[in-house]
């Protein structure tokens, strides 16, 4: 099956709330996706014509940061967030986008292995930062620093 990465529409909610559902323990709420369509950008991944896997990221001037991404139940573990992320990430670096920064749950050990094989490295964390039952649970902030493609072959070269 083909995949795709496409932008998410506003229309798709629905598709995206059940995507949700299924994605894990920890999950937005349909205001919190009403409002990244408002004021972020968002991504779809496609396999066949099934949004398996979205994204929303914050973009000022020349850093992005990572707020969402998930991917549905049936397709975790197949490298559709690595595709996903790693294309937007190269989209942003030919834009001129410099860093992207994303927190992660400090528990979230498959996420944070996905991160760093994209190339994002640990620069701190976020106590408390946040909410499990019980209690509250601390955040690691990551960082990709991202480059061109003529900006990485210049410094093969050099």
């Amino acid at each position: 099956m083909t995949t795709r990465i496409e932008i998410l529409r506003p229309s798709e909610i629905d598709s995206v709330m059940e995507l949700e559902a299924t994605a894990g323990s920890y999950r937005w709420t349909r205001a919190d996706w009403q409002g990244s369509f408002d004021n972020d950008q968002c991504f779809k991944l496609r396999v066949g014509g099934a949004i398996k896997a979205v994204a929303a990221f914050s973009v000022v001037f020349d850093e992005a940061n990572l707020l969402n991404v998930a991917v549905h139940k049936t397709a975790q573990r197949k490298g559709l967030a690595r595709k996903l992320l790693s294309e937007c990430l190269a989209a942003y670096a030919g834009q001129g986008i410099k860093n992207c920064f994303l927190e992660v749950r400090r528990s979230n050990r498959p996420a944070i292995n996905l991160y760093e094989q994209l190339g994002f490295t640990c620069i701190g964390e976020r106590k408390n930062y946040y909410p499990v039952k019980g209690g509250r649970e601390d955040a690691l902030v990551l960082i990709c620093q991202l480059q061109r493609k003529d900006t990485q072959r210049e410094s093969q070269h050099a």
